[in-house]
């Protein structure tokens, strides 16, 4: 991995554009990181090492794409136990199968 400042990455754009084709490329900006990344397709998605670790520490039969469900990807949406736990109670919803509680169960019950 390279980490550039954004001097170093204005004074020789090409350079570093090239060298992200061959290996990662970081600029560095303030207290945040820019990663260059090369790719054919604009609308790829990109994940961390840490992400993939968390996604594949899901079962593989509750595994799903959390990105057709979140924008950014969001874990709790990899596992097919919370979106089908979600969906039911969007079902119990639209059926009338909730129950509406009032302000004072609610400040009772995180009283416990």
């Amino acid at each position: 991995m390279k980490i550039v400042t954004t001097r170093e990455i204005t004074r020789q754009p090409k350079v570093y554009f090239e060298l992200a084709k061959e290996e990662q490329v970081v600029v560095k900006r303030g207290h945040e990181y820019v990663h260059q990344i090369v790719s054919d397709r604009p609308d790829a998605k990109f994940v961390s090492d840490e992400w993939l670790d968390k996604f594949f520490k899901i079962p593989a039969e509750y595994r799903c794409n959390p990105f057709e469900i979140s924008p950014s990807g969001d874990l709790y949406f990899a596992d097919k136990r919370n979106v089908e736990h979600i969906e039911e109670g969007i079902e119990q919803a639209k059926n009338g199968q909730v129950k509406k509680i009032s302000i004072n169960e609610i400040e009772n019950f995180f009283e416990l």
